[in-house]
């Protein structure tokens, strides 16, 4: 069986990302703690399969308690949970040989179990290399719906996400909005467009992307470097219904 740590300071956050865990389909023997709890830590949490940080706000205090976290805890593989994107990079870099991942705390519960089996599966699950290199002092917002438009500066527009996974921009906005739990119904309703004419682009995707269903597309995606994320284009992040930030606000 295989071990799994939680580790988020927000406690409503911790039992509902504790709660998705819990529910998927592999067996993992799955721990929850805070910050607070580390010196509590015994050899029974130590050497975990995955560790599952959510980074505090505080960009010193989160990549000091990484350490610490790493030290108490050795485990073999680290997925990141972040607030803002691009990651403000501690001086030193990551500690590349743990970190497997990084994903925004707002990511869908699709697009949460799909880097997890990635990452388990020894993959690796990041934001494209410019997202991830970037000045801590940058804060991204999530991807402007409109490639061109100015104010989404260090985004993932649809037209890029659409060229990294060679699939048209339509067809990314149609994979976008299947990984954050939205049926083929209401994706047709939210593009203006047919239920028939979103399946067709759902099924040439797929084919794109050489994946049988959505699953395989979002982990495909997420392998790349696609960050899967959404804003209208007013700039309000759409409400999915299924990103696990949403469910505990």
């Amino acid at each position: 069986m295989a071990k799994m740590v939680l580790i988020e300071a927000h406690p409503l956050l911790r039992l509902g990302l504790w709660q998705i865990l819990s529910k998927l389909d592999d067996v993992w023997e799955i721990e929850g703690m805070g910050l607070a709890d580390l010196s509590k830590a015994d050899g029974a949490h130590a050497g975990a399969d995955l560790l599952i940080y959510g980074l505090p706000v505080d960009t010193d205090e989160a990549w000091s308690a990484l350490h610490e976290i790493q030290r108490v805890l050795t485990p073999k593989r680290i997925l990141l949970l972040t607030d803002v994107m691009p990651l403000p990079m501690p001086v030193q870099g990551l500690p590349g040989a743990s970190v497997y991942g990084c994903l925004m705390k707002t990511a869908s519960v699709e697009i949460l179990e799909a880097a997890i089996r990635l990452v388990m599966a020894g993959g690796q699950c990041f934001p494209s290399e410019q997202a991830m290199q970037a000045p801590a002092a940058t804060v991204c917002a999530l991807p402007s719906r409109d490639a061109d438009d100015a104010s989404g500066k260090g985004t993932m527009p649809v037209s890029a996400g659409a060229q990294l996974l060679q699939i048209t921009p339509r067809q990314y906005e149609v994979l976008v909005l299947l990984a954050r739990g939205y049926p083929i119904k209401t994706v047709s309703r939210m593009l203006n467009i047919s239920v028939a004419t979103a399946k067709t682009h759902a099924c040439t995707l797929y084919q794109r992307l050489h994946v049988k269903n959505k699953g395989e597309a979002v982990y495909a995606a997420l392998q790349r470097g696609a960050t899967l994320e959404w804003h209208e284009p007013n700039g309000r992040e759409t409400d999915a219904g299924q990103s696990y930030g949403r469910k505990l606000g």
